[in-house]
């Protein structure tokens, strides 16, 4: 895992959104006690949130994902300025 600025990651996700094939990312806090992990497969988006909240939810539409990913990722890392990052092209569950 490598450390990235915070604007660095919320671009990435904008670009994750778009993707077509199936792809994971992981983002942490410093002290990795918070996580939201977002898997990409054909327009589908689940995210899944550790640390604050505990939940997984499934988005169908890239809209409704963005705006809830936008408000998870405000809830889990409301003072991070890095993030650790996990990135994963062409993931298989």
């Amino acid at each position: 895992m490598r450390q990235i600025p915070i604007n660095q990651a919320k671009s990435i996700i904008k670009q994750l959104l778009k993707a077509k094939s199936q792809q994971k990312i992981s983002l942490l806090t410093n002290k990795k006690d918070r996580s939201l992990t977002i898997i990409v497969n054909d327009g589908e988006a689940t995210v899944e949130e550790q640390g604050y909240v505990n939940d997984t939810n499934t988005y169908s539409t890239e809209s409704t994902a963005k705006h809830e990913i936008t408000r998870a990722f405000k809830r889990e890392f409301p003072r991070s300025h890095q993030l650790y990052v996990s990135y994963r092209k062409d993931y298989k569950r």
